[in-house]
């Protein structure tokens, strides 16, 4: 089920920075961590062709561009249906990820809403569906983490200097 890529020290290195900032020139990257600029690129387009790397986005703040709800959305999915269900559901973009899950509900959906009634609309709208059997909305209250970026290793970040993310206006957390 899981790939694990054969990365070594430096792979890592590079990926940490570019989880800080990866609008870095390779020149930058490649000064910080004492490396000719030509390694620091022929690594990254490694890691880009061998699928580590699989793109760049910017962060945006979906509260400033309108989407001002989230929700999780159980889903019981009738038996033998569950890829079609998800693959209609992954193309409306109220949903920002679905998962296949063990336990009561078959999927959960994480979606963006800009607010109540268009919440309301995406439930009725799935409860259409002849295989969609029950649904279970909870209505986020606040997001304490979030953070796309994936961690290169479990340890803390070696330089200390990996921001702490956190949703837009959200607290961060003291301890």
């Amino acid at each position: 089920m899981g790939r694990t890529s054969t990365l070594d020290e430096l792979d890592r290195s590079i990926l940490e920075e570019l989880n800080i900032d990866a609008r870095r020139s390779h020149r930058e990257i490649a000064h910080r961590l004492k490396v000719s600029p030509t390694t620091i690129s022929a690594r990254i387009d490694r890691l880009e062709r061998q699928g580590v790397i699989r793109g760049y986005v910017p962060i945006l703040d979906d509260e400033q561009l309108g989407w001002d709800l989230w929700a999780t959305i159980g889903i019981r999915i009738s038996k033998g249906r569950l890829r079609e269900v998800e693959e209609l559901l992954a193309r409306d973009p109220h949903a920002y990820a679905i998962y296949d899950l063990t336990g009561e509900y078959d999927a959960l959906l994480i979606g963006r809403f800009r607010d109540r009634r268009d919440l309301d609309r995406f439930v009725k709208h799935a409860l259409q569906n002849p295989h969609v059997e029950r649904t279970n909305t909870q209505v986020v209250l606040n997001r304490v983490k979030d953070d796309r970026r994936v961690p290169v290793s479990l340890r803390s970040s070696p330089r200390g200097d990996l921001p702490p993310t956190r949703a837009p206006g959200t607290t961060p957390i003291s301890t």
